[in-house]
C-alpha cells in the first residue's frame, strides 16, 4: 500500500521542473535562465568543484537579474537544462563583459566527468573562440535530456550575472541587435568628437578641445562596460581592462568637472565655487589609489560618492549660473539631467527596482548621448554669444574711435605749434651736442693714443732691457778674444820665421815654450766659449728684433693669414722681461690653423691681456703664480684661452672691465682703455671674448675665433 503510494509521489513530482532546471523550448529565440539559476558565494575562494557539488548551501536567485554588488567571494552557479528543441549544440551567453573570471563546468553524460572551459578579462581577447564582448559557451544537450552545469564567477566590479540560452542563429541575431545599437551610439559620439574639433580648428577656443576629450573618455567609459573597448582597443592589455571600470569614470569626472569650469567661466562668475571644485581631486585620486593597489570595494565606494557629490555640485553652480542670466548653463542643465536620469534608470536595474532588458541596460548610453548633443548645441550657442559680443564691441569701438578722431583734429593744431616750437629747440640743442661730440671724439682718440703710448713706453722698456743683457755680454767678450787672437797670431809668425840652416829643434822648443807661456789648449777652448756666448747673445738679440718686427706688423690695418701661435709667441717674447722668476708661463699651443685676422691688432690684444694677468698674478701676496696660455681648434672656431692663477676679480669688476676708462690700476699705472681697446678689436674680428673670474681664485678669458671669417679688404 505505502509502496504504491511513494511510486505515485515520485511520478507525480518527476513530471515537474525541477528546482535550478531550465527548459529550452523555443530554437528560434534567446532564451533567459536567470529565474532557475542556484548560487553559492565562496567568500574564502577557496571552493573546489568537488566541493561545490557536495554543497548544501545552494540558494535560489530571485526573479531577473539578480545583484550581488561589489564583492570579493566567488560566486558559483548551478543550473540544469532540459533541451526541448531539435537542436543539440546550443550556446550559454553569459552578457557581463566586465567579468574577471569566468569558468564553466559541463558534466559529460555518459562518463559523468567534468570539463571545464574558462574565460574572463584576465586573459588576452583573442584567446576567446567567439569574439564578442559577451561570453560564449558552446554546450551540447541532447534532445529531450538534461544536463547540469556549474559556472564560477569573480569580479571587482558591480557583480551581475544575466544568462541565456539559445542557438547559434539566435544568438548571432541578438549580437547583431546588441551591436546595431552600440554603433549607433558610437556614431553619435565620434561625430560630436569631429564637430567639435571642427569647430576649435575655426575658433581656436580650448573649451573645445577639453570637451572633445571629455566626449573621448565618455566613449571609453559606457563602451567599456559593454567590453567593446577590450575587443577592439585594447585587446592585449588585460590589465587595462580590468582596471579600466574604476580608472576611466574617475577621468570622466575629473576632466568633466575642468570642462564644467571652462564652459560655465566659473573662475570668472563663481570664484568660490571654482576653487571649492578642486577640493573634488583629493577622492578621486584616493580612489585612482586604493583601485591600482587592490581596494576595489572601497575604490568603487569612494568613486560613486564622489561622482554623486560632483554631479550635485554641478547641478546647483550650473543653476545659480543660469539664474544670473547666462543662457548657456539651460543646455548644462537639461543636457545633464537627462544623463543623470539615464545614470538613475542604470543604478535602479542594478539594485532590481527595475528589470534588466535593453532599455534598462542601454539608458545610460541613451542619457549620455543626448547629454553630449545639448552641450554641443550649447557650444554651438556659444558663437552667436561671441558674434554679438564682437559686433557689441565694434560698435562701442567705433564710437570710441570717433570721439578720439575729433581729439586728435582738435590737438592736431596744438601739436603743429609745440612741434614748431621744440624742433627749433632741437636744432639749437642739436648744434651744442655736435660740437660736445667732437670735442669727445677728440679726447677719445688722445686717451686711445696714450693708451697705446703708455704701452709703447713699458714695450720700449723691456725690448731695452732685453737687448742690452745680449749686447753687454758680446761686449764683454771682444777683449779677450781679441787678446786670444793676438796670442795666436804671434804663434802663427813664430812658425813663418822658422829658419831652416838654424837648429830646428831649440826654434821648435821656443815655441812650445810660448805654448806653455799661453796655454794654447786652454786658449782655443775659451775661443770656443767665447764664440758661443757672442752667438748665443747675437740669436737673442736677433729673436727679439724678430719678436718685435712680428708684434708691431706695420701691415696690421690690413686682412693677412697668419698664425696666432706666432703672434703669442711674439708678444711673450717683448715681454719677458717684464716677467718675473716667480711667475710660471706655461705654453699649451695646439696645432692650430692659418686664418684671416689683423695680426698687429690681435698682437696689441694679447699684449694688454697678458699684461692684465702679470698684473694680478703680482698683487697675490702667496701661493702659485701661473701664467697658462692654451690654443686649440674645434669646429669651426679657434680658441685663445689665458689663464692665471692671481687676485682674481669680483662679479662688480668683471661686468665693468669692459667699459672704457674703468680700471682696478693705482692712479697713473692705466688709462681704463686696454680692455675696451680689446672688446672692440675682437668685435672688429666678429669674434666671441668669454671671461670667468672668482675674486681669490684667478681669471679665465677665452677668446673664440672665427677659422674662416672673411673681411672685406681695405
Amino acid at each position: 500500500m505505502y509502496a504504491r503510494v511513494l511510486v505515485f509521489v515520485l511520478t507525480i513530482l518527476s513530471g515537474l521542473p525541477c528546482l535550478g532546471q531550465t527548459e529550452y523550448t523555443d530554437p528560434n529565440r534567446n532564451q533567459p535562465v536567470n529565474g532557475n539559476l542556484l548560487y553559492l558565494e565562496d567568500k574564502s575562494n577557496s571552493f573546489t568543484l568537488a566541493d561545490v557539488i557536495k554543497s548544501n548551501n545552494f540558494k535560489k536567485v530571485r526573479s531577473g537579474v539578480h545583484n550581488f554588488g561589489i564583492t570579493n567571494s566567488a560566486i558559483w552557479f548551478k543550473l540544469s537544462i532540459k533541451n526541448l528543441t531539435e537542436v543539440e549544440n546550443l550556446i550559454l551567453q553569459v552578457n557581463q563583459p566586465i567579468i574577471d573570471h569566468i569558468d564553466l563546468f559541463t558534466r559529460h553524460p555518459k562518463t559523468s566527468k567534468y570539463t571545464v572551459v574558462s574565460m574572463g578579462e584576465h586573459n588576452p581577447f583573442w584567446l576567446r573562440k567567439y569574439q564578442t564582448p559577451e561570453y560564449l559557451f558552446d554546450i551540447e544537450v541532447p534532445k529531450d535530456s538534461t544536463i547540469q552545469f556549474y559556472l564560477r564567477v569573480k569580479c571587482r566590479e558591480n557583480l551581475q550575472v544575466p544568462m541565456f540560452i539559445g542557438t547559434r542563429i539566435s544568438t548571432i541575431n541578438k549580437s547583431i541587435t546588441s551591436n546595431l545599437a552600440s554603433g549607433i551610439y558610437f556614431g553619435i559620439m565620434i561625430v560630436m568628437i569631429l564637430y567639435n574639433l571642427f569647430i576649435y580648428a575655426t575658433l581656436r577656443d580650448r573649451t573645445y578641445v577639453l570637451y572633445s576629450i571629455y566626449i573621448v573618455f565618455i566613449l571609453f567609459t559606457q563602451t567599456s562596460l559593454q567590453g567593446y573597448t577590450f575587443q577592439l582597443i585594447w585587446p592585449e592589455i588585460p590589465w587595462l581592462a580590468i582596471h579600466s571600470p574604476f580608472l576611466l569614470p574617475t577621468l570622466v569626472g575629473i576632466v568633466g568637472l575642468e570642462f564644467f569650469k571652462q564652459f560655465l567661466k566659473l573662475a570668472e562668475r563663481i570664484p568660490i565655487a571654482y576653487k571649492l571644485s578642486y577640493l573634488f581631486w583629493l577622492p578621486y585620486s584616493v580612489s585612482l589609489g586604493l583601485g591600482f593597489t587592490g581596494n576595489y570595494q572601497w575604490s568603487f565606494r569612494i568613486m560613486e560618492i564622489t561622482a554623486s557629490a560632483v554631479s550635485v555640485f554641478m547641478l546647483v553652480v550650473a543653476f545659480l549660473i543660469y539664474r544670473r542670466g547666462f543662457s548657456e548653463a539651460r543646455f548644462f542643465l537639461l543636457g545633464w539631467f537627462v544623463f543623470l536620469a539615464g545614470i538613475c534608470i542604470y543604478v535602479m536595474k542594478d539594485f532590481e527596482i527595475l528589470p534588466y532588458n535593453n532599455f534598462t541596460r542601454y539608458t545610460m548610453h541613451f542619457g549620455s548621448a543626448v547629454e553630449v548633443i545639448l552641450l554641443s548645441f550649447a557650444l554651438a550657442d556659444r558663437i552667436n554669444i561671441l558674434k554679438k559680443e564682437k559686433e557689441q564691441s565694434q560698435a562701442e569701438a567705433l564710437s570710441i574711435s570717433q570721439q578720439n578722431q575729433k581729439l586728435v583734429k582738435e590737438q592736431n593744431i596744438m601739436l603743429e605749434q609745440k612741434v614748431h616750437e621744440r624742433t627749433n629747440e632741437l636744432e639749437m640743442a642739436n648744434e651744442e651736442l655736435t660740437a660736445t661730440l667732437n670735442q669727445l671724439k677728440d679726447a677719445q682718440t688722445q686717451l686711445v693714443d696714450s693708451e697705446k703710448m703708455a704701452s709703447l713706453g713699458q714695450l720700449t722698456a723691456g725690448i731695452a732691457h732685453e737687448i742690452n743683457n745680449p749686447i753687454n755680454f758680446v761686449l764683454a767678450n771682444i777683449k779677450p778674444l781679441r787678446m786670444d787672437v793676438y796670442e795666436l797670431l804671434e804663434l802663427i809668425n813664430k812658425y813663418e820665421h822658422l829658419r831652416a840652416e838654424g837648429d830646428k829643434n831649440a826654434q821648435f822648443e821656443q815655441i812650445d815654450a810660448y805654448k806653455k807661456k799661453i796655454d794654447l789648449d786652454y786658449m782655443i777652448k775659451e775661443i770656443e766659449k767665447i764664440l758661443g756666448g757672442i752667438d748665443d747673445g747675437a740669436r737673442r738679440t736677433a729673436e727679439i728684433v724678430s719678436g718685435l718686427k712680428n708684434f708691431s706688423r706695420l701691415d696690421e690695418n690690413d686682412v693677412k693669414s697668419a698664425n696666432i701661435n706666432d703672434g703669442i709667441e711674439s708678444t711673450l717674447i717683448l715681454l719677458r722681461s717684464s716677467i718675473p722668476k716667480e711667475i710660471e708661463v706655461v705654453r699649451n699651443l695646439g696645432e692650430v690653423p692659418i686664418i684671416e685676422c689683423y695680426p698687429g691688432k690681435l698682437n696689441q690684444v694679447f699684449m694688454n691681456v697678458f699684461s692684465n694677468a702679470l698684473y694680478a698674478l703680482n698683487k697675490k701676496a702667496e701661493g702659485k703664480k701661473q701664467l697658462i696660455i692654451t690654443t686649440y681648434e674645434k669646429g669651426d672656431h679657434v680658441y685663445v684661452i689665458v689663464e692665471d692663477t692671481g687676485v682674481g676679480m669680483s662679479r662688480e669688476v668683471k661686468e665693468k672691465i669692459f667699459e672704457p676708462f674703468f680700471t682696478t690700476k693705482d692712479v697713473g699705472e692705466g688709462t681704463g682703455l686696454g680692455m675696451s681697446i680689446v672688446f672692440k678689436i675682437i668685435e672688429g674680428h666678429h669674434a666671441r671674448i668669454e671671461v670667468q673670474s672668482e675674486e681669490g681664485l684667478g681669471t679665465k678669458l677665452t677668446i673664440i675665433l672665427n677659422k674662416k671669417m672673411r673681411f672685406p679688404k681695405q
